[in-house]
């Protein structure tokens, strides 16, 4: 309900722009691209989508962004993008107005990226971050890829050499979430948040806050299953299947700059009803050293789940439809994350210009056996051992 609420807001807001529009109006472009390759160390499983051959279609993708100033108040901003990736849908990324009736308020309405995590509004960005892939642990397609259709307000204020920035978001989302090389269409009504964050000469902090009232899971396997489990007497096994319940995430983040060197890092953690989303704690910790144009950093990621797999009651041998709905149980099970993964990261940045850079990394992977761990694992390779070594290289421009 709420996209057709923004899509009127948005329509009758361009109508009132346009009829107080200056007479002097602006259009400008800008975009962005990037060309990654990687591979895999190992031929007995896939993470991130790539394996052991090399591969420079899983991440590529070149952008173009429209910013159209009404008049000094009002701006139209729309992006297309277009992604290599199998998983990722390629059109309108986004499209929203913009009011920001003076410097310190902004208001937007329309189609926007969630602000969860400090890189969430420029995932895509390549150029902005100092990594080919931000940490997949915490910047995991589970949760965090995705627009919503909604409002969004920011208010930024300065005390002297503190600067504060305050932001509260409200929409809705329909698409797919991401488990491994599954994905679940999911509608997520009610989504809400709030962001704080702070700056102290080099010093950075951010505080976030996600809730989603309501997941509504479209899947039909799913729910073939839980009318199955239901119909048999499993009621509460049924339950733990319903993905019909909320989510909590939290966020914090904190880190330094300076001229030679940062560090950063961010803390995420998730708690909901849904048996298959709660307790998901994750973070990573980067040290950086700038020496010229060229920048090593190092990167530190963990995930851990606390419940990551619903316990399966069924009895077997009782009777047919039971083994069947028990191997049922299993084999939806298997498509949930059970993702705790340790990694290692160094990378070399090169920035040949202000506008180009040239990046290369390895990862060093360390899951555990019995755990996906962010890996995808076929079950004629389930003796894997879940470690494993991502190469990659890349180029990251702005234009």
């Amino acid at each position: 309900m709420l996209k057709y609420i923004t899509a009127a807001l948005l329509t009758l807001a361009l109508f009132t722009s346009f009829a107080i529009a200056d007479t002097h109006r602006d259009l400008t472009f800008s975009g962005f691209a990037r060309v990654v390759g990687g591979q895999l160390s190992t031929s007995e499983a896939s993470y991130a989508n790539y394996d052991n051959s090399w591969s420079f279609s899983e991440d590529s993708l070149i952008a173009l962004q429209a910013d159209y100033a009404i008049n000094s108040q009002f701006s139209i901003s729309a992006q297309g993008i277009l992604h290599t990736g199998a998983d990722r849908d390629s059109g309108l990324d986004w499209l929203y107005l913009t009011y920001q009736p003076s410097s310190s308020w902004q208001f937007n309405v329309g189609r926007l990226r969630l602000p969860v995590l400090k890189y969430s509004d420029v995932i895509d960005v390549g150029f902005s971050y100092p990594w080919l892939n931000a940490p997949e642990q915490v910047y995991s397609r589970r949760l965090f890829y995705s627009g919503y259709e909604g409002l969004n307000v920011r208010h930024k204020t300065q005390f002297k050499n503190v600067g504060l920035e305050i932001e509260g978001y409200w929409g809705d989302f329909d698409g797919e979430l991401f488990s491994g090389q599954d994905a679940f269409d999911v509608d997520i009504n009610d989504i809400y948040g709030a962001v704080l964050s702070l700056t102290y000469d080099g010093f950075h902090f951010r505080s976030s806050f996600m809730r989603v009232t309501e997941v509504v899971d479209n899947s039909v396997l799913i729910d073939q299953l839980v009318e199955g489990l239901t119909s048999a007497g499993f009621e509460e096994l049924a339950a733990k299947f319903r993905l019909d319940d909320g989510v909590s995430v939290y966020e914090f983040g904190a880190g330094y700059t300076s001229l030679d060197w940062f560090v950063s890092a961010e803390l995420m953690s998730v708690d909901s009803d849904l048996d298959v989303l709660s307790g998901i704690k994750s973070y990573y910790l980067t040290l950086g050293r700038y020496y010229n144009s060229l920048l090593f950093h190092a990167t530190i990621s963990r995930s851990r789940q606390d419940e990551n797999s619903i316990e399966n009651t069924i009895p077997l041998g009782v009777s047919p439809l039971f083994d069947l709905l028990s191997t049922s149980v299993d084999s939806i099970n298997a498509l949930f994350p059970t993702d705790d993964l340790d990694s290692l990261t160094f990378g070399v940045r090169w920035d040949y210009s202000t506008s180009l850079a040239l990046k290369t990394e390895v990862s060093f992977l360390k899951g555990k056996e019995d755990k996906t761990s962010l890996f995808y694992v076929p079950p004629t390779n389930a003796n894997f051992d879940r470690r494993a070594s991502l190469y990659q290289v890349g180029v990251e421009w702005v234009f």
